[in-house]
């Protein structure tokens, strides 16, 4: 077997440097300190629907205190730095989960109040997340209880035994901190030294011992009797790190009487952790469908930690780490500020009719500076008309959303604004038009700004694009309008009535012959109407928002 590294790690550093923004983190910082948890999930992007009445109302008034003691500690920003993600290239966090949060010790009974947190649908839509609550009896077995330690603020010191680690050190660096080597791994666990259980972990995987490797976390591996792995699970057990297993087993059979959990990555099935009267075993599994059912781990428990693996890989410099976190797990590293800056002013060399031209991005604008505005408008023209154009104005034209080459320094720019958007909403995209971010930017799919409606919040910013230029109608490579994605992407009534309101034609077909309202139908059509979930009641409402409009 090769040395274990968790996957995708240039995605991972990409989702540290994006995914939660700087600015979140103070806003949620500020708001904690004031004692403000409804805030600090406004600047996390969680929508609040808890009403602590009503939970005293329905749950009696010890319920809704131990809700509140919840609300109290939880880190929104925390909390979704930790989240699993979507990966495959995407920074997105996955889609369609639940988790179970709550801080309280001892049992959770069938009628006791839980807050219920739950991830977006789709992967390209927006990035928020919704936190409610629930009673336990209406919980299903398949979303799970995400340990306090990755979420509130009052237990992420727990990080360091949570990933393997003591007070002295975390696996695979010294007490100091640095990195070590991973020829200095040990041959046996130190009882003196919990830290090389893990390291212990990996030296035996790559050695292709997985039952040495399991065992040296305390965990018993199942495999058959000539030392094979049963079946083929879809997770390797290799990548997943079982440091914390035992432990988490026991703490949700306090909670809930658990004794056997399916290890889940993503929809990928690896297999079922199981306390025995001999200790805790893992049988690796293939996927059941009555697998999905049954109570599972949540993913950060099993994960290789990404922190620890891009400080490691020298990805990623303990200072740039959530300031929880790095306090959490490396204390004596210095407290910089957030690296938030985006230089939006940038001159990029253009070959173009056998010279180097410039193409300088600020104030609003991508200008060809060695072209006059009449051959701009002239070659605009011709292209407007089947002609073609090259250099300069052509470079222009694949940064406005046409096919053909980027220079890299504007893919890049392309790039780091997207992800901005994505992860940041509103707040983000309105300080990037603030710095002269050129506002009829594509998105390099043949989509505009107005594409990515869905993960912004203020409804106000569609007419601000509209009116700085950006085409309302544009369609990307599919032929689908900002209309058509908010639509499919499960955009809000009032971001569809924006889109209306600046112009949007619900009546324009893509590729494929949908108009905007035959979407919305198809996907209304997917709910019962008498569902009262606010999350199945949306399309509904979208299709009664363009069925009204197109009967004016």
């Amino acid at each position: 077997m090769t040395r274990p590294v968790l996957p995708e790690l240039p995605v991972w550093r990409r989702i540290r440097r994006y995914a939660v923004p700087p600015a979140m983190i103070e806003a949620c910082a500020a708001a904690r300190a004031a004692g403000d948890w409804r805030a600090a999930c406004a600047a996390g992007r969680i929508d609040v629907e808890v009403d602590l009445a009503a939970v005293r109302d329905g749950f009696g008034a010890r319920q809704a205190d131990l809700i509140e003691a919840d609300l109290a500690v939880l880190a929104p920003d925390l909390l979704r730095w930790h989240l699993p993600r979507a990966l495959g290239g995407r920074t997105s966090l996955a889609t369609d989960h639940r988790w179970l949060l709550s801080v309280r010790d001892g049992r959770i009974g069938a009628d006791d109040a839980v807050l219920v947190l739950r991830a977006p649908k789709t992967v390209d839509g927006s990035q928020r997340l919704r936190l409610t609550v629930r009673s336990a009896a209406t919980a299903e077995p398949d979303w799970p209880d995400l340990p306090p330690v990755y979420w509130s603020a009052a237990h992420v010191g727990g990080l360091r035994a949570a990933h393997g680690g003591t007070p002295d050190r975390l696996p695979g660096f010294e007490t100091d901190g640095s990195v070590r080597p991973f020829a200095a791994y040990p041959t046996r666990v130190d009882p003196a030294d919990p830290a090389t259980r893990a390291e212990l972990f990996d030296r035996l995987i790559e050695a292709g011992d997985p039952v040495g490797a399991w065992a040296a976390t305390g965990i018993e591996l199942q495999l058959d009797p000539d030392g094979k792995v049963r079946h083929d699970p879809g997770v390797p057990i290799g990548l997943v790190l079982p440091v914390s297993l035992a432990a988490e087993l026991d703490r949700l059979h306090a909670r809930y009487g658990i004794d056997a959990l399916m290890v889940w990555e993503d929809w990928q099935l690896g297999g079922e952790l199981r306390r025995e009267p001999h200790g805790v075993t893992f049988r690796p599994l293939e996927s059941r469908s009555d697998y999905y059912r049954k109570p599972r781990l949540a993913a950060p428990v099993h994960h290789r930690p990404a922190d620890l693996e891009l400080v490691r890989h020298g990805l990623l410099d303990p200072a740039e780490l959530h300031p929880l976190v790095r306090a959490a797990l490396f204390p004596s590293a210095p407290a910089t500020p957030p690296r938030d800056r985006i230089e939006l002013r940038r001159e990029v060399p253009v070959r173009c009719r056998g010279e180097w031209h410039v193409l300088r991005h600020g104030d609003g604008r991508l200008d060809p500076v060695a072209h006059p505005p009449e051959e701009v408008r002239r070659e605009q023209l011709l292209a407007g008309l089947g002609g073609q154009v090259t250099g300069c104005l052509a470079a222009v034209a694949a940064w406005r959303g046409a096919a053909g080459p980027l220079p890299r320094a504007l893919r890049q720019l392309r790039r780091e604004v997207l992800l901005r958007v994505q992860h940041g909403g509103s707040a983000a995209l309105t300080d990037l038009l603030d710095a002269g971010l050129d506002p009829r930017l594509g998105d390099g799919r043949g989509g505009t700004l107005l594409h990515h409606l869905r993960a912004l919040d203020d409804t106000a910013l569609v007419a601000r694009l509209v009116d700085a230029g950006v085409p309302v109608a544009a369609g990307d490579r599919r032929g689908r309008t900002a209309l058509h994605v908010a639509v499919g992407d499960g955009a809000r009534p009032d971001q569809v009535r924006a889109l209306l309101a600046a112009g949007a034609d619900p009546t324009l077909t893509d590729h494929e012959g949908y108009g905007a309202a035959e979407l919305a139908a198809g996907k209304a059509e997917m709910y019962d109407e008498d569902e009262l979930d606010e999350e199945y009641r949306g399309p509904r409402e979208v299709l009664a928002v363009l069925e009204e409009w197109m009967d004016r």
